[in-house]
């Protein structure tokens, strides 16, 4: 009977023994999926230089971000290639939630149409959108000394003109440059481009005469507005701008209702853990509804604009259409 009981203690304590090991064995797949996020610093890559309006906005949320979530969130700044570095260099990143993107609509609707395949990464593929954060929004610009008064008196000058009108932009493919084909088009009036290396240059031959008009926004332009050297003749948006509530918006005037803005929102790598983007999401848009955080957006002339990961997909849907149309009926190419 002894041994008969020891050998029953014995087929007990192999069957426990082989439990544990099935366990054991089963705990490493387990652990990734159970590890904390974010455990180490989250790196945030900006395709443009320090102190653009992206990256200065994208700031203003670090320390929140950081305190929230209990890691420094940091920018990675990699300007250059439209905005193609920094985004080549998130797609192949691994989609583990510490590679984030922090891009424009240039980066992730107008890049595909105007670089076609010799694009290395495609949007709708590569990336899940977190949310879209704030705007510029875009002014239509002329010279104080311009004879036009309102839209209306411009394009009147244009058709009267021996020459066509001259646009100044920030360069070929770029919002401002879309968003003025799209309004001469709808106004019937044919204007000449004139891209510059960026809107320094292109501020001040606009105040000399040199050229025409510009649509662009107020981190640049908003300095000569105030001390008279320029006008603004309409905002480039469906509705006013509350940083200059008394232009008119275009559907005031009887175009169409053009956004010329450029936005800006945080992107991750496909495959990012959905857990990860919705936590994101959430933080960023609890810090968009801070009073402090609207202050300092405005601040810096930006508005703004949440669209969540839910609703960003299809507001990215709509622009990839439109500026591929435009970018096609136009012929542009990039620089």
């Amino acid at each position: 009977m002894k041994l008969l009981g020891d050998r029953a203690v014995f087929m007990m304590q192999r069957r426990h023994f082989g439990a544990a090991l099935l366990a054991g064995l089963a705990a490493p797949r387990l652990a990734p999926a159970q590890e904390a996020w974010p455990a180490r610093p989250v790196r945030i890559v900006a395709p443009f230089a320090p102190g653009g309006a992206p990256d200065v906005a994208i700031r203003l949320a670090l320390p929140r971000l950081t305190e929230r979530l209990g890691q420094p969130f940091v920018v990675e700044n990699r300007p250059g290639g439209n905005g193609t570095i920094a985004a080549e260099a998130v797609a192949r990143a691994a989609p583990d939630g510490y590679t984030l993107l922090l891009a424009t609509n240039s980066v992730v609707a107008i890049n595909p149409a105007l670089f076609g395949p010799r694009l290395a990464y495609q949007p709708e593929k590569d990336f899940v959108p977190i949310a879209r954060l704030a705007r510029l929004p875009f002014f239509l610009f002329v010279p104080a000394h311009s004879p036009a008064r309102d839209l209306k008196g411009l394009f009147a000058q244009a058709r009267s003109a021996r020459q066509p009108l001259a646009y100044a932009t920030n360069g070929s493919g770029t919002v401002g440059h879309l968003a003025t084909e799209q309004l001469q088009r709808a106004a019937g009036i044919e204007l000449t481009h004139a891209p510059y290396r960026g809107y320094p240059a292109a501020l001040a031959d606009l105040i000399a005469g040199r050229v025409d008009l510009c649509i662009s926004d107020l981190t640049v332009f908003g300095g000569p507005l105030r001390g008279g050297q320029l006008r603004a003749l309409a905002a480039v948006a469906p509705e006013r701008s509350p940083f200059l509530p008394d232009v008119p918006a275009l559907p005031e005037l009887g175009f169409p209702a053009l956004d010329g803005s450029v936005w800006f929102g945080l992107f991750a790598p496909a495959g990012t853990p959905e857990g990860v983007i919705a936590r994101l999401d959430q933080e960023l848009r609890d810090w968009l509804a801070l009073e402090a955080t609207r202050a300092g957006l405005a601040n810096i002339s930006q508005e703004p604009a949440y669209l969540g990961r839910e609703t960003l997909p299809a507001q990215l849907r709509q622009e990839r259409a439109r500026y591929a149309e435009v970018i096609a009926s136009a012929g542009i190419r990039p620089d």
